[in-house]
């Protein structure tokens, strides 16, 4: 490794030694591939480019890193990044060796690619609210950041059974996911002072798990403690023979959460005794360092009067901060993509109008913060400039989508593709009014889709989720067709969605979609949810209403 007093301009400098090493033959494919996942790179498609993720821990990015991040996708990301569900960001298409000068760039900006992909502990999640609702206990950022740098070049990471994810979310709600990651943290404020309820072994895939309860309450001064004694017992015990088998799931599916527990609490002891203050000061050097940026001041008169767009938009895309005078926006983006421009175009609206900063969310958004609400309709317009001003953050037309078959080698489906034919079914070009509009009537509502069973788009745990896969006809030729799940959430009473009987072709999943929203719109009881819904009719009963819609259900 070329000598370098930066671990990450050291990480990348091997990672450019070692693509010379690829392209000379010295590195075999199967050498080289594993040290390419460490930085972020991903063989694309026939393995002719490559995707690079991009690590944004907390979601959170200065308007300075969103500028970067702007010039890197225009200059190697044929002008598109794409917002993941974990809070990365993900640019397509590179060359091998781009990939090394992009890593640079980025690093001057503080932002990272170091462990993005790879078996290591992978962008560490956090609520995108965190500090500024009255339902978030405290702010998890700094928290989230502390957890993300500890392992960044720990002796252990990149060298796991597996990939291992983390999420900390600063409220019930869970807006960090954290009953399917392998760390779930909840923030809880007690008379015993701050600290974290903790859950452990989640996690989606073919066998999704819902998380187990490790500890009620963990002091905040043990949080880094905690976190190395779940990833230390992971390296030491995880599978290391069978890949398939290699997730934390696994390890307490085989022991049994009792044994599991009991050796986290001993190597937790053991930690604490050796190390236990050096890590707690690590911990509160990082929250006292941790400072979000100054918000502007606050503008007299309140929520100024628009025209229906702007109050439309206002109704589900400005939520009221806790420090009164201040919204949250979400800044919704189709499909998680968002270019060049408008990246730069939104680092200039968060300098303008709000703290200049942005966050990324896991439903592949942007949030603004800290915009004072006579801010408000002007910020609405020139997110129109941009093509930016879209209504209804959190409904039923901001899917989820994985890249899919358009960017992804393991993908079966188009999910995006999908995706955009539903957004367009359920909310058609041209006028409408909230009396017969489907989007208003439903509320808040979670589609999420994934291309193939691995589930990167979450489908297990969403009101409803789809998952891609082929079916042959009788002359032999496959078409795209998907498999519905329903009432799955996350958060108090996580639940995988119950799955509907039957495949339905991709071309009539909108129609379906709508079906189902509809049914639940016209037999929900007051205040009902649609997972309580769910519970209550069963997905017999929603598979029914659903498929009686399209006439090819297998």
């Amino acid at each position: 490794m070329s000598e370098s007093a930066d671990p990450q301009a050291g990480a990348i400098d091997q990672y450019a030694e070692n693509i010379g090493k690829f392209r000379r033959g010295e590195l075999s494919p199967d050498q080289f591939r594993p040290l390419r996942l460490a930085m972020g790179v991903y063989a694309q498609l026939a393995h002719v480019k490559h995707m690079q993720r991009i690590k944004i821990p907390g979601g959170r990015v200065t308007a300075d890193q969103l500028d970067a991040l702007a010039d890197v996708t225009e200059r190697w990301g044929r002008g598109l990044a794409h917002v993941t569900t974990r809070q990365d960001i993900q640019l397509h298409y590179l060359e091998i060796e781009e990939t090394v000068e992009l890593q640079r760039l980025l690093a001057l900006s503080g932002v990272t690619t170091v462990g993005a992909c790879a078996d290591t502990v992978r962008n560490v999640t956090a609520s995108q609210y965190a500090g500024v609702l009255e339902d978030e206990a405290f702010d998890v950022t700094p928290h989230a950041q502390a957890v993300n740098d500890h392992f960044l070049y720990h002796a252990h990471n990149r060298k796991l059974p597996r990939k291992f994810k983390v999420g900390v979310s600063g409220s019930k709600h869970d807006l960090a996911q954290a009953m399917i990651n392998d760390l779930g943290l909840f923030a809880v404020q007690t008379d015993a002072g701050r600290g974290f309820r903790v859950y452990i072994a989640g996690g989606l895939g073919s066998t999704p798990e819902i998380a187990h309860l490790w500890r009620e309450f963990l002091p905040e001064a043990d949080l880094l403690a905690a976190s190395e004694a779940l990833v230390s017992v992971f390296f030491r015990d995880g599978e290391r023979k069978n890949r398939k088998k290699a997730r934390l799931k696994f390890l307490l599916r085989k022991l049994g959460e009792a044994e599991l527990l009991k050796r986290l609490e001993a190597e937790l002891a053991v930690i604490k005794a050796d190390r236990g203050p050096a890590l707690e000061a690590e911990l509160y050097a990082a929250i006292a360092a941790y400072k979000e940026t100054e918000p502007p001041p606050r503008e007299p008169g309140g929520v100024a009067l628009g025209d229906a767009a702007f109050t439309r938009w206002a109704r589900t895309n400005a939520i009221p901060q806790k420090q009164a005078g201040y919204r949250v926006v979400t800044v919704k983006l189709p499909l998680g993509d968002a270019t060049s421009e408008q990246m730069r175009g939104l680092g200039r609206i968060a300098r303008t109008f709000g703290n200049g900063e942005v966050r990324t969310t896991n439903t592949q958004n942007f949030i603004l913060r800290w915009i004072p609400e006579g801010r408000l309709v002007r910020l609405h317009r020139e997110l129109g400039l941009i093509g930016l001003a879209e209504p209804d953050a959190g409904h039923i037309t901001d899917v989820v989508a994985c890249p899919g078959l358009d960017y992804c080698s393991l993908a079966i489906t188009k999910s995006m593709g999908v995706a955009a034919q539903i957004r367009e079914h359920l909310a058609p070009e041209g006028a409408r009014t909230e009396a017969d509009d489907i989007i208003h009537a439903v509320g808040p509502f979670e589609i999420k889709i994934s291309g193939c069973p691995n589930s990167c788009g979450q489908h297990h745990v969403a009101d409803i989720g789809m998952t891609g896969l082929m079916v042959k006809d009788k002359e032999g030729k496959e078409w795209p067709y998907y498999s519905l799940r329903v009432g799955g959430c996350v958060g108090e009473g996580a639940r995988i969605g119950d799955r509907l009987d039957g495949r339905i072709p991709e071309e009539d999943t909108p129609k379906v979609i709508a079906a189902i929203a509809r049914h639940y719109v016209a037999t929900r009881a007051t205040g009902e949810t649609f997972r309580d819904f769910v519970s209550r009719v069963g997905a017999v009963e929603v598979g029914k209403a659903g498929f009686a819609v399209v006439d090819s259900v297998i």
